[in-house]
């Protein structure tokens, strides 16, 4: 495999001059983004989606954006955006296709992990079958939309909507381009408080200073069914912890809140002024951005004390308990 493209010569005899034009100018950033397999299927992808017959701009848009997707979650997912690509020709147009390429490095930027880009082209997949004419309003509110969802909050959001308007097919674009009411009660209702892409690189400098090291933190997405994230954990060395908290409302001292709960209602999505009391029957307020603290530099705290790794596959539940509550004392 090679660097240079002018030994991609058959492949390029697939391409019109004008693609063959943008490959050349985009050749430079894709070489810096893969490895030399990685550029063999991307090139292999160009000529596939070449293939589809819709058109060069829809080719044109492989060619500039999927590097930016592979400079965000990585060049393995090239080809599960080529075959999403190639599977969604039969059931809508070359335009569509086009906005799913051409949004894909937004959707990479924000879900920040291969996995969860993967999930999310699979959900794309499912809503094309249950709302084919949402999809495309909703890629373009799609930068909207994953400033305040979570990847589970968004497939909730999509999935009601596609429900609730399956044969209207005028409400289901209403419901898909946000502009209808319910379709902005549902993403409030599914809105999180913190999205941990947002506030990564303030954990990742709070970490280094308490440290003195880099630390490297994935996001799970474990509200993906429900608003329930996962727990947090380390494995591989690699800090996971949740794609998103929610505010933690503390019981109310005098004991007439029902707070600890861990997720906010739409209701109480904005943090109270620290100059205004909170709620009666609340107590104080834990941000989501306090959240992320505590939990990585709790993580942190075990990637750098534990010298050696403790195997769970010889231990029972009872034994797993008991070394997790002595561990986390110890760190």
């Amino acid at each position: 495999m090679s660097i240079n493209l002018a030994d991609y010569a058959e492949l390029l005899e697939d391409l019109s001059p004008h693609s063959q034009a943008a490959l050349q100018a985009n050749w430079h950033e894709a070489t810096k983004v893969f490895s030399p397999r990685g550029l063999d299927n991307y090139l292999k992808g160009a000529s596939a989606i070449r293939g589809l017959g819709k058109g060069d701009s829809l080719v044109e848009a492989w060619i500039v954006e999927t590097p930016q997707v592979a400079k965000e979650v990585g060049e393995d997912v090239v080809g599960d955006l080529a075959a999403a690509s190639l599977s969604l020709a039969s059931r809508t147009s070359g335009a569509v296709i086009e906005l799913l390429l051409n949004t894909a490095p937004t959707a990479a930027n924000r879900l920040g992990d291969a996995h969860l880009f993967q999930n999310y082209l699979q959900f794309i997949n499912t809503l094309i079958a249950q709302a084919p004419r949402g999809v495309r309003p909703m890629l373009d509110k799609l930068d909207v939309l994953f400033h305040q969802l979570t990847l589970g909050g968004l497939r909730r959001w999509a999935l009601w909507g596609a429900h609730a308007h399956r044969t209207n097919y005028e409400e289901q674009i209403k419901y898909f381009s946000l502009d209808s009411k319910e379709s902005l009660a549902m993403l409030q209702k599914e809105r999180k408080g913190t999205l941990l892409v947002d506030v990564q690189r303030r954990i990742n400098m709070y970490l280094r200073a308490l440290w003195a090291r880099d630390f490297f933190m994935r996001p799970t997405a474990g509200d993906f069914e429900t608003r329930e994230g996962y727990r947090p954990y380390i494995e591989d060395y690699l800090l996971h912890l949740p794609d998103a908290f929610d505010d933690f409302i503390l019981p109310s001292p005098t004991g007439g809140g029902a707070g600890g709960e861990g997720t906010t209602s739409a209701k109480s999505s904005v943090a109270s002024s620290p100059l205004t009391p909170p709620p009666a029957g609340e107590g104080d307020r834990v941000s989501g951005l306090e959240l992320y603290r505590a939990t990585a530099a709790h993580c942190a705290a075990h990637v750098v004390e534990t010298k050696v790794p403790i195997s769970a596959e010889a231990l029972n539940p009872m034994q797993m308990a008991v070394i997790s509550a002595i561990e986390d004392a110890r760190v």
